[in-house]
């Protein structure tokens, strides 16, 4: 069954952080950006869909009544499951109680919350345009509205963020009760405010080992209560993993649809233009961006660098073989011992798994797949 992502690129103000195909104050052209978005789902009218995400870029920067537009458009064009998971993105400075209502009425069963951090002065240097108190105030919201799945994101390894700050972070989102949290080691990105201030020494990020101590830290106070990871970056309670974002790391088929999205269907990933004006071009004649097959051998090494990130199951030899028809260690039988004898790999003789060690340093596990 296929996953729908659908891409907004707007916010009311760019994250310090942020190198996402994003825009600030381009609010007004809303309406021309959903009515391009609704011509291009006409190309897979008919194409069964399970999940259904509206990222970003901020979706909630435009009106909810905008948002609701698009929803009803997925399901007139796509045979959407009774059952499907239909994720939006918030950000706790664009809705009120109100918002969350209607999405709810839109459909709209699944919230992520971008939170980032309940302390006010993390969030001043992250350039987020909330503060602790509305970012709290957002999550109760989602309750009020009957929005019943609810997952907050969070960052650490952020300029002035120390252990205790990040329990009273993670403290304060249990409080809450969430069913699931993202938790991603800050990553500067070049030409970014957030790089330039660290560049020019006016900020200090924490070394590579106190990143890996804090992300030691919160998983095994996530995991004590209750959450589990079941990838790198990504804790839930049992029954609330993403399924739509499970979609990517089992590398099911998914269509991306907006500015910048990517789509990975048939055996083929496509890649739309990166700017508006590129991207109302496409859609308003009819263009449709050319796909790349998935060659035999990245799409092993996909099986493997995408998998692995699934930190629970990990990949399987009976699913290699089902995917490729052959043995695992036809192509990767010396690279899996390899890993293995230096403690980054853990095998069971039919799965698998990344080790605690291995996720510390998974990119360089990734790369032997490669």
């Amino acid at each position: 069954m296929t996953g729908i992502y659908i891409h907004f690129p707007f916010c009311i103000k760019k994250c310090n952080y942020c190198d996402f195909v994003s825009y600030e104050n381009r609010l007004t052209e809303g309406e021309r950006y959903v009515s391009a978005l609704l011509l291009e789902m006409e190309e897979y009218r008919g194409e069964k869909a399970d999940t259904v995400y509206l990222g970003g870029g901020t979706p909630t920067a435009l009106s909810p009544q905008l948002l609701a537009r698009v929803l009803h458009g997925v399901r007139d064009c796509f045979s959407l499951c009774p059952d499907a998971e239909i994720t939006v993105e918030a950000n706790p400075g664009t809705c009120d109680r109100e918002a969350f209502l209607q999405l709810k009425e839109a459909g709209v069963n699944r919230i992520s919350l971008g939170v980032q951090s309940f302390v006010d002065e993390e969030l001043s240097l992250l350039g987020r345009i909330h503060s602790a108190k509305e970012a709290e105030e957002a999550a109760e919201n989602v309750r009020k509205a009957g929005i019943l799945n609810l997952s907050l994101d969070f960052m650490f390894s952020t300029p002035a963020q120390t252990r205790e700050s990040l329990t009273y972070s993670l403290d304060t989102a249990l409080a809450l009760h969430p069913q699931h949290l993202s938790c991603y080691s800050l990553t500067l990105s070049e030409g970014t405010p957030l790089e330039k201030a660290v560049s020019r020494g006016e900020l200090l990020l924490p070394d590579e080992e106190a990143d890996r101590e804090l992300y030691h830290f919160l998983t095994a106070y996530l995991e004590k209560r209750g959450y589990h990871r079941y990838e790198i970056s990504n804790f839930a309670r049992e029954g609330f993993m993403s399924r739509h974002n499970t979609k990517y790391w089992q590398r099911e088929p998914y269509i991306g649809l907006g500015v910048a999205a990517h789509s990975f269907f048939r055996g083929c990933r496509y890649e739309n233009p990166a700017s508006l004006p590129a991207y109302y071009r496409r859609t308003e004649q009819g263009l449709r961006p050319a796909g790349v097959p998935v060659t035999p051998e990245d799409a092993r090494a996909e099986f493997f660098f995408l998998g692995l990130r699934q930190t629970r199951c990990g990949v399987t030899r009976r699913d290699f073989f089902k995917c490729f028809g052959m043995p695992l260690e036809d192509c990767y039988g010396a690279t899996v011992q390899k890993l293995c004898a230096l403690g980054l790999l853990e095998d069971d003789g039919e799965t698998l798994r990344l080790t605690e060690r291995g996720i510390d340093v998974s990119n360089a596990v990734f790369c032997e797949f490669l």
